[in-house]
């Protein structure tokens, strides 16, 4: 039968609606494809999801190869960090010598980000990633926690690594001592911490106080010379004069009961056990205390601090 003209120019219609549903479709997900990549690179702080889900139990105590799944934010220089391609810092070191001595790998998750108003990423907070471990999506969670976060559903380790406040100047600035910088029309640049925060309320009253998320960028600003202190964790402070700025120098070290240590789900006993003796067996054959002068110069340690947190000091004037 032959095609009429108004058959044929449906025909050709209906085919042309078809493709351009097709191109819309397929625009989509391009769009899709692209948008996704650029929130990982984003993110870029962050390492390889595990392969599996976890033991029987639920918890993600190790991938498919065995490693001990970590869960991170990696944006806490120098204790957690991410490159490109690898992870680095203090407590990473330290967890692949724990893999090392447990005879199990370490295999780092993905970040836990927020997005703002604005849509920046920032990255996850201790209680973010202790929710993380407690969900059973990771079996550890490393990312600058310390005994004294309120964290649910999680237990501490052993605490890892003490750290004092170390309250700083610059050299050659003629702030050379702790009554330097008691006057008026000071700045003080300091790491977020409500212990720090008391301390400078109480021992440098006159000061202006610009706080900072991250104790390296309070480094930062005494390094320009924007602010005439700084007070961060001593050993941040001992890594970045070793790394970065050797005219730092540390003019008071304030005693505090802060301590780093790695949660676990509660209930998870046995990787509690196996992180905890781990520890032990590193400070017992000495390999601790190498990791730490390799990247703070010395192990930092209790009672060394040459004021307690409580201790009020004199002003200028001596009062």
């Amino acid at each position: 039968m032959t095609e009429t003209p108004l058959a044929a120019r449906d025909r050709r219609a209906t085919a042309a609606a078809t493709a351009r549903a097709l191109g819309a479709a397929l625009l989509v997900l391009l769009l899709t494809v692209a948008a996704a990549a650029a929130v990982s690179a984003l993110t870029g702080c962050a390492a390889e999801e595990p392969t599996d889900d976890g033991d029987a139990a639920g918890v993600a105590t190790s991938d498919a190869d065995g490693a001990i799944v970590v869960a991170s934010a990696l944006c806490s220089e120098p204790y957690e960090q991410a490159t490109s391609t690898n992870q680095i810092g203090f407590t990473v070191e330290l967890l692949r010598l724990i893999g090392e001595k447990s005879g199990r790998g370490i295999q780092f998750t993905k970040a836990v980000n927020h997005k703002d108003a604005e849509q920046n990423i920032t990255a996850g907070l201790p209680e973010d990633v202790a929710a993380k471990v407690a969900a059973g999506d990771a079996g550890l969670g490393a990312s600058s926690i310390t005994t004294a976060d309120a964290l649910e559903g999680v237990v501490f380790s052993d605490p890892y690594l003490h750290a004092d406040f170390s309250v700083l100047t610059k050299m050659d600035t003629g702030y050379d001592d702790l009554a330097s910088i008691q006057g008026d029309g000071i700045v003080v640049a300091v790491q977020g911490d409500p212990a720090i925060a008391a301390w400078v309320a109480e021992n440098l009253p006159a000061a202006e106080v610009v706080t900072f998320d991250a104790g390296v960028d309070a480094l930062m600003e005494l390094s320009s010379e924007r602010a005439q202190a700084a007070i961060v964790d001593e050993p941040r402070y001992l890594r970045y004069v070793q790394v970065k700025e050797p005219h730092l120098q540390a003019v008071e070290t304030i005693a505090s009961d802060k301590d780093y240590a790695f949660v676990v789900a509660a209930g998870n006993d046995e990787l509690l056990a196996t992180v905890n003796e781990a520890l032990a067996a590193l400070r017992a054959d000495g390999s601790y205390d190498e990791l730490c002068e390799s990247w703070f110069g010395a192990a930092p340690e209790r009672g060394t601090a040459t004021r307690s947190a409580g201790e009020a000091v004199q002003d200028s004037t001596g009062a």
